[in-house]
Order: C-alpha cells, then sequence, then structure tokens
C-alpha cells in the first residue's frame, strides 16, 4: 500500500511538472506586435491579385506570398522559439478555424461574384482588405485562445 502512495505522489508531481511547462509554453506563444498586420497585408495583397483581370498575376504572386509566409513563420519561430499550426491546436481553437474558414468562403465567394459576375471593379481589393484584417484579428485571437487552453483556463 505504501508504493501505491508513492505512485500517487509521483504522479501528481509528474502532473504539476506537466501543468508547469504547459503554463511556460504558453507564455512564449504570443507573436510579435508586427506578426499580425504582416499575415493581413499579405492576405490582402494576394486576393487582390483578382482584381486585376490577369490571371497569371495571382499565379505570379503565389510564390512571392509563399516565401513571405515562409519568412513569417521563421520570424515567428525566431521570437518564440517554437511553431504552432493554427490547424493543429488544441479543441478550443477549432471554432476559431472554422469561423475564420466560413468567413472566408462567403467574403471570397461575394467578392468573386461580384469582381467578375457583376462587373464590380476593385471588389476583390476590397474582398482582400476585409480577409486581411480579418486574419490580423483572427490570427491574435487564435493565440489567445491556445494560450488559454495550455494554463488550463478553458
Amino acid at each position: 500500500m505504501e508504493s501505491d502512495e508513492v505512485s500517487r505522489d509521483r504522479a501528481a508531481a509528474d502532473l504539476a511538472a506537466l501543468q508547469t511547462g504547459r503554463t511556460a509554453m504558453a507564455d512564449r506563444l504570443r507573436q510579435p506586435g508586427w506578426y499580425d498586420p504582416a499575415l493581413g497585408i499579405l492576405v490582402a495583397a494576394l486576393l487582390s491579385t483578382y482584381s486585376f483581370a490577369y490571371p497569371w498575376l495571382t499565379l505570379a504572386a503565389l510564390p512571392g506570398f509563399g516565401a513571405a509566409v515562409a519568412l513569417l513563420v521563421a520570424g515567428y519561430r525566431r521570437h518564440t522559439g517554437l511553431w504552432v499550426n493554427g490547424f493543429n491546436g488544441g479543441p478550443s481553437t477549432k471554432p476559431v478555424v472554422r469561423a475564420w474558414g466560413a468567413a472566408c468562403l462567403v467574403v471570397f465567394a461575394i467578392g468573386l461574384l461580384a469582381e467578375f459576375a457583376f462587373d464590380v471593379r476593385y471588389a476583390m481589393v476590397v474582398a482582400g482588405v476585409v480577409l486581411g484584417v480579418a486574419a490580423a484579428l483572427v490570427s491574435r485571437r487564435w493565440t489567445t485562445v491556445y494560450q488559454r487552453e495550455l494554463r488550463g483556463e478553458l
């Protein structure tokens, strides 16, 4: 029976150490202040290329977008020491990602429809700016939710 008590004490100590590690990781997760605006500008710039009736322009922008996102990831890693894919966070972050995905589909579809079906010039620039601002806000919100989850607050 004494070994059960030692095992319980050891298990409690191990769980406390795990929670301490999760809290320390949550403290490190906050991205630098420039990260979210930069992400928003990238999203807005990429989606805005749809307004310039040249499909090759969007195709040409994709490698630049990919390279810029890679630089954002590298900057985040340098700042925090780690990288967490937004699609692979915890259970609490999934509603944030779903809401972002739904907003993207709706705004993107409305922008494309306005631009190409109703010939509203620069509708995709507006859609790009809306989704760029949303990307910046959702990125910050996702991080806050994930930090709270790691700290055991949710």
